[in-house]
Order: C-alpha cells, then structure tokens, then sequence
C-alpha cells in the first residue's frame, strides 16, 4: 500500500516560494492543509496503514495495530476515601528512659498520605533527640535525658490527618504524656481511731506519679497479705482504690503495722513503702460527734465494674451510717439496689456489685451519734467506652438531590459532638444543616459536597471519630475548554490546553494523528485537578517545528464515558511523516487509517495499495 502526498500546483508553490523568503523560507499562505485517512478501530485496538507520494518522490509507510491496555484507566477510576486500618489511641503515656511510638495507618485508592497535626492543627516535623515522624507515618518520641524534656513536645495533644485525592481525615485527640523517671516514696498513715469503730488506712503516693501508681496490696507484719476484694474477710478490707478498712477495731490491732505494695504501670517498677503504718487507738472516753476528714469525694468508674464506696467517721459512741439518695425514681434508690441484690451496704461500707447508667449521680452518707451527724457526699460519674459509626459509611447521590449523615453514638458521657468535612469544622447553613447533634443533613448536592466527613464525639476521659464517604453520582465527562486550530511558523513555543469535568474526575489523554504524542525533550504534557474537581491538561511544545504538526487530541475518560475534541496544529514546512509502529488489521473488520502526516501546506494524499489509488473514507 502506497500513499501519495501532493504539493500545490507548480504556479501556486512557485508564488508561494517568492513569498516566503521573507519569512523562514516557507509559505505563508493561510490555506488549512488537508488529512486523507483510511483506518478502522475494534474494541481496544486500532489499525492504521499509510503511504505517501510527495514531491519529488515517494514515502512509503508500514501497517501496523496498536493495542490500548485498560489498566492504568482502570486504577484511576477506582477510587476510594482514606479510611484508617490502626488510628493510634487516646493517650500514649511512657517515661524518659523507654520512648512510645504512636502507629497510624491508612488505607485508601490512591494511597493516603499521613502527616502529624500538634494542638493547633498545625503539621509538625521531626525535632532531633525528641521526636520524629518515621517513613511509614508513625510519630517515635525517643528516649530522652531529663534536661531534654520539653513540654510542648512531650505534654502535648497529637492528631494524624490522612488524605488522597478524594478527601482527608483526621484520627482522635491522641494525649502524649512523657514523665521523666524518678524515685518515688510511698507513705502510709497512721489513722486514729476508738475502740470499736473502723479505721481507713490510707497509702499516699507522690503528686508527680499518682496518675500512674496503684496499691496493689497491704503487707501486715510480718507476713500476711491483704488483697482487694468486694467484702473484705471481716476484719481487713482492701478497697479497689488501694485503701484498707479495718472493722471493728481492738487494742490488739494497735499493736499491728502495716506497709503497703505499689506498682508503676509505665516502670513496671514494684515499691513497698519503707515507713509502717499503725492505728492509734483513742483512749479518751468523751463524747465526739462524727467527724470525716472528707466531705465531698468523687469516683469515676465505667459501667459494669464493681465499686466500693466507705464511709468512714471519726466519732464516740460509734455512729450508725445510712445511706441515701435524692433521686425522685424509685427504681434508683438504695432500697432498690438492696432488694434487687446488686448492692449491700457492710457496716456503712456500700459494696455495688456491678454499675449501671443509672448509678450516674449523687449518693450520700449520714453518720449519725447521740453528739451529732455528719454527712459525706459521693459523686458517681458512670462512663462506658464511646463508640461512634456514620451510616452510611459510603453514598452515592447525584447532583441536586439530597444527602443524609447519621453519627450512631453508643457510650457515655458524650460531653462534645462535632462534624468535620475533609479534615476542618463543617459549617452549617442554609443547604447544610444539623436536624440535631447526630444528624446532618445537606440539600442541593454540589460537587464541593464530595469528600470525607466526620463525627468526632469527646469527654474528660476519651474521644472517638467516625468516618463516610460522599460520592457523586457518575457523570459523564464534558469538555469546557478546548483548544482551537492553529497556524503558525516554525520557531516559537505553542501551548495546547484541553479542560474537562465529570464525575468521578476524568482523565484527559493526549493523542497525535491517532497515536500517543511522541516522546522527545521538547514536548511536556502537564496535568492538574482543580478543587471543585475540573481536570485541566496543557500540551507545551517548545520550538515548534514543521514535524510537530497534525491533527491532536484530547480525550477526556472516566468510568461514565469519554468525551474528545479534536483540531490541527498547522506548522510551515515540507512535507513529514511520522514513524509508525506496526498495523494489523483483521479480516472482515472495518479499517480506519489515520495519516500521521505534518507539513503545511500540503495539497493532497493519495493512498495506494499494490500501485492501486485506493479511495478514502469507505
């Protein structure tokens, strides 16, 4: 097959030429040259065959198929919001002389990428010997000397943001509490007490590391151990918040010491205090109304754990204890809890086997005498570890239409909830409101409205995120910027730029007579999506010459469809033809030859096969 590519007529080339000595030795004249094709195209392959007949000879052009994969378009297509698969915890508490890692990992297509956030939602960066974010995301706080601690580092309040080209989102509050290692001294007190009464030894623990500090157990002299229990074996009590009662005292427990055991959850370190402890036991024998060193205590406990509450009064003769609440629901007074057996009081010690959300309030003590009362106060906060889910996780809703975000919260106290749309504070108006703290709902879908949003839901103790992902419906893409047909000299630069929107965001591919563009230093193919989601795409030639012309074109792709513009970029010069790879074509198809041909201006392509002039266009 042969194709035969035809200049103007000798007169008109002879015109022409006189012209164009002023200019670059080429012709000036504005006429648009003209393309003869004769190509087919069959699912993902197309076919082209070509020769050309130019002055003063001919050039002959080899068949050849070229085969489009759908891989990488469909990778683009498919993507998917960052979820996270490890969000690193509430709190991360370590001392100097271990270092903590925070993990923070994510998932999503394309893959998200992770950055660190302090306080003020401002990204960190590594500071050396301190803290460094290591390649996979996690944030390392090292081991570090006392002098090196810095509280804007290691007392500080963490979030890690993911994000892709769909959206971002951001973990919970992450608390990091570093504490330098000391020594510490635990100290148990000598209470007073008369003959008769109960007696509450306590074991302090130093201010700098009570948060991380427990009384495991009670050592009475010289061997025997006390434990924590529900009821105690009724003479000892170990409370579960360290404490020991002893009932009933007598001169013979005068006589005893005790020392307490202590563990440091982050040293692992166990100390028994190296002072005793003993009671001192009153001998006067006046009468003492009741008298508590505490009037008011506070116990946070979660629902379901057990809770042992004394009460304690210094007093003669020993008082009678009666506890009480102020709640107008039957169902959730003392008398309640007794008769249901989920509760007993012991000698004024109230021993709740298992807390329930009801538990949450005030419960009070009355310690009464023939001198007198006293009252103490114990406020219950029940919690219970706060969950949250967005349903639907993921939607679909088309343009205009209207979309609904429900935050299903289970847990308790929920003291904070908030909304976040890719990462910052969602602001309400007038086509996004909030029909109340768990349910958003957005009217007139825009496409700003695609992206990632979130419930973060706080207390005191811990805060939790759910994620979802708003999608648009698919639309097919549209061309709203296209480039215009060109005439120009050789020489100068030329851009071609091609703007597309659609959803899911297209793709915009390029294409030269039907073939990619060729590779060579000169040509760079830019591409950028704008924030509402619109593709655009620049071809930049940079000193253009006659081989850079031909049809071009830019095709928008995405999963709804494609859309193409096509237009020729006419460069002065003689006639060119592009190499071609290889064409096949396959019998009983349709062929479409397209002619890879620059050159401006050129009067006609002949095509021929075997030295027959085939006819274009059948």
């Amino acid at each position: 097959m042969h194709m035969k590519l035809k200049r103007h007529t000798r007169n008109m080339w002879k015109n022409e030429r006189s012209n164009a000595q002023q200019k670059n030795k080429y012709p000036v004249n504005r006429r648009y040259g003209m393309t003869t094709t004769a190509s087919f195209r069959t699912g993902n392959q197309s076919f082209a065959a070509f020769c050309y007949h130019i002055m003063p000879g001919y050039f002959l052009c080899i068949g050849i198929i070229l085969t489009f994969g759908m891989t990488d378009a469909s990778n683009y297509f498919d993507t998917q919001g960052p979820n996270f698969s490890h969000e690193p915890p509430s709190r991360i508490e370590f001392t100097n002389t271990a270092g903590n890692i925070a993990d923070c990992i994510a998932h999503g297509n394309p893959p998200p990428n992770v950055e660190w956030l302090d306080k003020e939602n401002n990204p960190i960066t590594s500071i050396s010997k301190v803290r460094h974010i290591l390649a996979n995301g996690s944030l390392y706080f090292p081991p570090f000397e006392a002098d090196e601690f810095r509280q804007d580092v290691h007392w500080s309040i963490y979030r890690c943001v993911a994000t892709n080209a769909v959206g971002s989102i951001v973990s919970r509050d992450v608390v990091v509490k570093a504490v330098v290692n000391q020594r510490f001294e635990p100290e148990v007190q000598n209470p007073g007490g008369f003959i008769g009464s109960n007696v509450l030894i306590k074991c302090n623990i130093p201010s700098f590391v009570k948060e991380y500090v427990t009384v495991t157990s009670w050592l009475q002299e010289p061997n025997f151990n006390i434990y924590p229990s529900l009821e105690g074996d009724g003479k000892n009590h170990m409370l579960p918040t360290g404490e020991l009662l002893v009932y009933n005292i007598t001169r013979t427990d005068a006589l005893k010491i005790y020392r307490c055991r202590t563990h440091h959850k982050l040293t692992q370190d166990s100390v028994v205090s190296s002072n005793v402890g003993k009671i001192q036991l009153t001998e006067m024998r006046e009468l003492v109304p009741p008298i508590m060193n505490e009037k008011v205590v506070s116990i946070t406990a979660r629902m379901g754990d057990p809770v042992v509450v004394p009460c304690v009064a210094y007093a003669n003769p020993k008082p009678v204890y009666r506890w009480h609440t102020k709640r107008p629901n039957n169902e959730e007074s003392i008398q309640h809890l007794l008769a249901t057996g989920r509760a007993k009081i012991k000698d004024g010690t109230l021993i709740i086997t298992a807390l329930d959300k009801s538990d949450n309030g005030a419960f009070f003590c009355t310690a009464t005498n023939s001198e007198g009362s006293e009252t103490l106060e114990v406020q219950m906060s029940v919690t219970s570890p706060l969950t949250a889910a967005i349903q639907p996780t993921v939607q679909t809703v088309n343009l205009g239409k209207t979309a609904d975000l429900i935050c299903s919260i289970s847990g308790f106290p929920k003291q904070s909830i908030s909304w976040l749309k890719d990462g910052h504070p969602l602001r309400a108006g007038a086509r996004v409101r909030l029909l109340s703290k768990e349910h958003m709902r957005i009217t007139s879908i825009t496409k700003e409205d695609k992206g990632m949003y979130q419930c973060m839901v706080k207390n005191d103790l811990e805060s939790v995120q759910a994620t979802a992902e708003l999608r648009l419906g698919e639309v097919a893409p549209q061309l709203i910027y296209k480039f215009i047909e060109q005439t120009m000299q050789p020489g100068p630069s030329v851009s071609l730029k091609c703007s597309a929107t659609g959803n899911p965001t297209p793709k915009i591919v390029w294409h030269l007579d039907g073939f990619p563009l060729p590779n060579n230093d000169r040509l760079m193919i830019g591409q950028y999506v704008t924030m509402f989601g619109d593709v655009i795409s620049h071809v930049n030639i940079s000193a253009v010459k006659s081989e850079d012309g031909g049809d071009y074109e830019c095709k928008a792709i995405s999963r709804a469809g494609e859309a193409s513009h096509t237009a020729r970029l006419n460069i002065y010069g003689m006639p060119y033809i592009r190499p071609m790879p290889k064409l096949s074509a396959v019998a009983g198809k349709s062929f479409f030859l397209k002619c890879p041909v620059a050159g401006y201006p050129i009067d006609s392509i002949i095509i021929e096969k075997d030295g027959v002039k085939l006819p274009t266009n059948i």
